[in-house]
């Protein structure tokens, strides 16, 4: 324990680490720190005028005299004299018997640049209400300068996470809005760290993982912080994530679209459902056509499209993404939000354009992506009633992908004559359906289903087994249910008289229709 008159005080114990620090080298200290665990460090006593005197043991025994007045002039009777591992060893027992940690002597270097870190960023902290976001990035950079990639990217996430956490644990300086920005900032700071390991070479195998999840991360707080978000308290903030964002996805490179995606979750969660969306919407515009270097960015083009159709100016969007070839490799996820703007915003005739236009880059089979692409020609179809021919017509350079999206356009459109005929093309026979699934047919159009019944029936006779009898026997009984639905018992008694001489010489069949009470 430290007493309340040390021969060695804070101030001084800050010394001797920059002693240790500048006059030996990483090896000597950790040869010291060997000694000093092996307790070679036999004797110490500590004079009035704060000289320290002491014994190591080892291979040969050596006298230390440690100067604390006048580090520098301290010495050794090994042949090394100064500098070297005895009094270094010497050193952290000092250290350890005033309560001092020997660990940091070690690692004096380190230590140093840490407190020096801290204490620097103790001062900036008090700043950064006062900083722009640019500054924040630049403290966080200084905050975290000590914590490198590795392997795991996963742990390198964590230890700046960790790093960062410790600057805010006491009362933070910032207004409930700049918090928030500055925990978007933080997220946004430690996915560009992440981006950064990976350009630089030092990539890990997750870090295709690793990354997408930051941007999911991004992308909930985005939506969670969506309540609470408020122009009138944050416009400057505003203004500068925005234009932090913009630089990212000017800088994007590829196809992937990442940092738009956060660029546009932005403006969805946060600008559009306000008054002012139309101000920002005019002023970034503003900002992207100042931007002459990056005109082929293809993220930056997706972005400036993204804002014309906010203008509803949808012929000024798509020159924008074809004037910077951003089209020819335009994932399908990326045309989704333009559909949908156009869509919610009631733009139709418009609408349908761009389903025309886009329809090639939804070709392939049937992921949620095209799903999702097929409701917004339902949609629009429904409001402009003359485009359905051009639906058929997209869906038909779709086939064979879209054969079950068809199916389910037809029956929902209780179009019945075309969707059976289409299932006894493709061959599926009744039971392939739920009964439930025919009912409504049965209902409103039962006509329509006696070539698809007779066609399932005479299938199952010619297989002319006992199993496939009893199908062809329960589609008999439940086809008299349709010709009585029709009031047509008459025909149904003619239909199954020939249906039963034709078939008389089969007599497990005739079997199976006494079985099933068709015949006494």
């Amino acid at each position: 324990m430290k007493s309340a008159n040390p021969p060695l005080n804070d101030e001084q114990w800050s010394q001797l680490l920059k002693y240790a620090a500048d006059s030996f080298n990483e090896v000597t200290l950790s040869r010291g720190f060997q000694y000093f665990k092996q307790q070679y460090v036999t004797s110490l006593t500590i004079t009035e005028n704060r000289t320290v005197q002491a014994k190591v043991t080892g291979p040969e025994d050596y006298k230390v005299t440690l100067l604390l007045e006048q580090l520098g002039s301290s010495y050794c009777t090994c042949p090394v004299h100064t500098c070297c591992k005895h009094q270094a060893a010497v050193m952290m027992e000092l250290a350890d018997r005033l309560g001092y940690p020997s660990s940091q002597i070690v690692n004096a270097k380190q230590h140093l640049l840490r407190a020096a870190a801290s204490s620097s960023d103790e001062s900036l902290l008090k700043e950064l209400p006062h900083m722009n976001v640019y500054g924040w990035h630049e403290f966080m950079n200084q905050a975290t300068s000590l914590v490198r990639p590795g392997y795991d990217q996963g742990i390198y996430i964590e230890a700046l996470r960790n790093q960062l956490s410790k600057l805010m644990k006491g009362p933070t300086p910032f207004t409930a809005m700049d918090l928030i920005y500055f925990e978007l900032h933080q997220l946004l700071f430690i996915l560009q760290k992440v981006v950064e390991s990976s350009a630089q070479g030092s990539t890990a195998h997750n870090i295709s993982y690793v990354k997408y999840r930051l941007y999911d991360e991004v992308h909930v707080l985005l939506h969670q912080k969506a309540t609470l978000f408020n122009f009138t308290l944050s416009a400057e903030r505003l203004k500068q994530t925005l234009g932090y964002l913009r630089q990212r996805i000017s800088e994007e490179k590829g196809h992937k679209y990442l940092e738009y995606g956060l660029y546009t979750a932005m403006w969805k969660y946060w600008i559009a459902p306000q008054p002012e969306a139309d101000y920002w919407v005019s002023q970034e515009l503003n900002a992207m056509e100042q931007q002459t270097a990056d005109i082929g960015s293809p993220s930056l083009a997706a972005a400036k499209a993204f804002l014309y159709l906010h203008q509803a100016k949808s012929s000024e969007a798509w020159a924008a993404l074809e004037a910077s070839g951003t089209l020819a490799q335009a994932p399908a996820s990326l045309l989704l939000p333009y559909l949908n703007l156009l869509s919610s915003s009631g733009e139709w005739g418009a609408l349908v354009d761009w389903l025309m236009r886009t329809a090639s880059h939804f070709y392939g089979p049937m992921t949620k992506e095209r799903l999702a692409y097929i409701e917004y020609w339902k949609e629009a179809v429904e409001h402009v009633p003359e485009a359905e021919e051009l639906l058929w017509s997209v869906l038909e350079g779709m086939l064979p992908h879209s054969t079950k999206v068809i199916e389910d356009i037809l029956y929902e459109r209780h179009n019945w004559k075309a969707w059976i005929e289409m299932q006894i093309l493709l061959e599926r026979d009744l039971f392939y359906h739920k009964v439930s699934v025919l009912q409504p047919i049965e209902k409103e159009a039962p006509e329509l289903l006696l070539p698809y019944y007779h066609q399932a029936i005479e299938h199952y006779v010619a297989l002319k087994n006992r199993q496939d009898y009893k199908a062809a026997v329960k589609l008999l009984k439940r086809l008299v249910k349709v010709y009585k639905k029709m009031k047509q018992l008459e025909r149904w008694d003619r239909f199954f008289s020939r249906f039963v001489e034709r078939n008389s010489r089969l007599r497990a069949l005739h079997e199976e229709i006494k079985k099933g009470k068709l015949l006494e």
